[in-house]
């Protein structure tokens, strides 16, 4: 059986293809594993993914059906951890945190996108929470830094709290209100959200 590893695989661990080869009036069924170099950066991912594509394989060559995750791919994979009972449960799906060699930061928000090459286009691409423009560091110096700092380092996307949920609730109404550029929004949002945070421990500090 071939494996192979892939570094065009960004989002998927390992993918296991199926064929079919005629040969002499007979059909045999052949598997081939792809592996990501950009996922499996460490040893337990590749032996967990590598024996999770090996039950995909066993339900096409020896079970001769194309089963997905179902009953057949199941039945191997028990088996698998019957005989190798100090490996975690095989599951359906990973979910590993993928680290990327570049972050891509709102410096209105500070949403991070990560990426594993310079591909995204600064001058054109816009946060999709504020409309903020991107800039493009690197992972493991982010990392570094935020760690000097205190912080935690940066290596997936990462959900927006405070003023970016504010930003992504409001910017379109005020937008459409005022229809004025981003940066006048920008303002605004400001402005609005310093008013709500104030309101807030006003109502917080009124004794009861």
């Amino acid at each position: 059986m071939l494996i192979q590893w892939s570094a065009r695989m960004t989002s998927t661990s390992g993918y296991c293809y199926n064929k079919r080869v005629y040969s002499n009036n007979q059909v045999f069924r052949s598997s081939r594993i792809v592996l990501s170099t950009k996922i499996l950066d460490r040893a337990d991912r590749l032996r967990d993914t590598l024996i999770h594509e090996l039950c995909h394989a066993a339900t096409w060559i020896v079970d001769a059906t194309s089963d997905g995750h179902g009953p057949k791919w199941r039945a191997w994979a028990d088996k698998a951890n019957c005989r190798f009972p100090e490996l975690p449960v095989i599951k359906r799906c990973h979910d590993y945190a993928i680290t990327t060699k570049f972050t891509y930061k709102c410096m209105s928000c500070g949403y991070c996108i990560g990426r594993h090459s310079k591909s995204l286009d600064t001058d054109r691409k816009r946060c999709g929470y504020c409309y903020g423009k991107f800039q493009v560091f690197v992972t493991a110096k982010m990392s570094t830094a935020s760690a000097t700092s205190g912080s935690d380092s940066v290596r997936t996307q990462r959900n927006p709290t405070g003023f970016a949920l504010f930003v992504k609730d409001n910017y379109a109404a005020i937008k459409k209100q005022h229809n004025v550029p981003h940066g006048q929004v920008m303002k605004l949002l400001s402005q609005k959200f310093a008013e709500v945070k104030i309101n807030k421990q006003s109502t917080d500090e009124q004794p009861s």
